[in-house]
């Protein structure tokens, strides 16, 4: 065969499969017509590592793609470094060659114990090395120079149809990867719905309303609230109404990542981006594409990840980091934070035009001690998913224990809640179960940073709402958010504080006409 037909037949065989082990296993039957060659594999050099990687190989009957790695020795490390400057070696006895050793070992429990002749070529593209392309033959003293020029014809041509079986692989598993979280979110989603959230007939029926009045729109939602009040919950209930609640349903906390990581999070970015981005990230925007993306604590956004989440927003485009192409999302932004978002904006520390681009719809949701009706329900609730979580029956509540949980201010809301019901089934599983720590060196509702209004009559709740929040607003000059605030006072959020005025028919407006005051 001359060289010519060995080129053409060699590079259809390389590039037949962008599956790698399939292509290497057409490679080797074609250059098995023309020279010993027993087992063909793809080796790559992970340098963080100090390992090499057999990425695939074959021997005709036996194709896999493996992920099998061998540590490499320090003393032999510039081996697979391969700091000298020819492309190909020859190791006719392999005990010539450290990492031929092991890399027969490696190779025993797949092909069986067996000593090879090892050619080996090293692959790259310009200056990137892409892998070794391996050929083994059994028996000492198999391969000549004379196979080696015919191997080498093949070497950018193993470059390229490597390099793009990599990348397809690795988008594979990113796919496969996408899908697996895909059905474990519909998993949890299908159990959602706004019928599940507890208090959707007591404190919580407002926010229930607002869910069914914006759930099957593609409408931002921003779920305001005190930490602990469960924005999660909401936001679930939200996706189970919306038309997307097939779709990718992907959250993140913006808190709970390093600022300088965030970016990188969100829209992902290009292999090479930056020292140590060996692959292509696909960021949390792109894999909420045409479904929607929870951004929990958004308040803690930076000033940078603020401007691309609005280019996100108004034109649904997005850029990699590192990358010079603009790509299109379809995703709904769902956004929570416990932040008075309306300070930030007014600090600078929250971009205004960002906020109002989330705040299209939104949702507040009250505090605990704003809910009591709601105590009983949320207990027996958490009562039941701890004995099931433990493994036990439900224990009782002792006399009086229920009062007690009315009695308490609940600064951390239900999730303060859940823990100190889980608390106490930890200290008496078998109940009854009582709450003393919540008796003494807490404040309760019943404390206050100013005093009531004395009245003359009795009055429905309501009425006694609006004639202290009327009290407030008076000796605070109608500041409403703020330092010495009425929302400070009250210790609420200065938007629950507003919903709760609008429910009462108490216009912060008419505040503005007495002595001035921020609000």
């Amino acid at each position: 065969m001359d060289k010519n037909t060995f080129f053409r037949n060699g590079v259809e065989a390389i590039t037949s499969s962008l599956i790698i082990e399939d292509a290497l296993t057409k490679c080797l039957r074609f250059m098995q017509t023309l020279m010993p060659m027993d087992i063909m594999s793809i080796h790559l050099w992970e340098g963080s590592l100090n390992s090499l990687r057999i990425a695939a190989t074959t021997n005709g009957k036996i194709k896999m793609a493996s992920s099998i790695l061998i540590p490499i020795p320090k003393r032999y490390r510039g081996i697979p470094e391969w700091l000298q400057n020819e492309n190909l070696k020859i190791y006719n006895n392999f005990r010539e060659d450290p990492i031929s050793v092991l890399v027969q070992e490696a190779l025993v429990p797949i092909f069986g114990p067996h000593e090879y002749s090892h050619m080996i070529m090293r692959v790259k593209i310009e200056e990137e090395r892409i892998c070794d392309v391996v050929a083994l033959a059994k028996g000492p003293d198999r391969y000549t120079w004379e196979h080696a020029e015919l191997f080498e014809m093949l070497h950018s041509t193993f470059g390229i149809a490597v390099s793009n079986a990599l990348h397809h692989r690795e988008i594979m598993q990113m796919k496969d990867r996408l899908m697996e979280d895909n059905r474990i979110l519909k998993e949890r989603l299908s159990n959602w719905s706004t019928t599940n959230i507890v208090g959707a007939h007591a404190g919580m029926q407002h926010v229930v309303r607002r869910i069914k009045q914006v759930g099957n729109t593609n409408a931002p939602v921003l779920i305001l609230g005190e930490t602990g009040t469960g924005k999660d919950v909401v936001a679930s209930a939200l996706q189970e109404q919306s038309s997307r609640r097939d779709r990718a349903f992907v959250r993140l906390n913006c808190g709970a990542i390093p600022e300088s990581l965030l970016d990188t999070e969100l829209f992902g970015h290009e292999k090479g981006a930056f020292t140590g981005a060996h692959i292509t990230h696909i960021g949390r925007i792109e894999r909420a594409d045409g479904g929607t993306l929870f951004l929990d604590e958004v308040g803690e956004l930076s000033q940078s990840a603020q401007a691309k989440l609005l280019r996100v927003l108004q034109n649904g485009e997005i850029e990699r980091i590192g990358g010079s192409s603009t790509r299109h999302v379809d995703v709904r932004v769902i956004a929570a934070t416990h932040c008075d978002l309306e300070a930030m904006v007014a600090d600078g520390r929250f971009r205004a035009d960002l906020y109002y681009r989330l705040s299209v719809f939104p949702i507040i949701i009250p505090p605990l001690r704003e809910r009591l009706s709601d105590i009983q329900l949320l207990t027996d609730s958490l009562i039941k998913k701890c004995s099931t979580n433990m493994n036990i029956a439900p224990p009782t509540l002792a006399p009086g224990a229920i009062n007690v949980l009315l009695g308490y201010n609940w600064p951390g809301n239900v999730r303060e809640l859940a823990n100190v019901i889980e608390r106490a089934m930890i200290n008496n599983p078998e109940g009854p179960l009582t709450f003393p720590e919540l008796n003494f060196g807490v404040q309760t509702n019943s404390d206050r940073t100013a005093p009531l209004p004395i009245l003359d009559e009795l009055v429905p709740l309501d009425e006694i709402n609006r004639k202290y929040i009327n009290y407030v607003l008076e000796n605070v000059d109608g500041k409403i958010h703020g330092p010495g605030g009425a929302a400070e006072i009250l210790e609420i959020n200065p938007h629950t504080l507003r919903s709760r005025m609008d429910k009462l028919g108490i216009s912060y407006r008419k505040q503005a006409n007495s002595k001035s005051g921020t609000r």
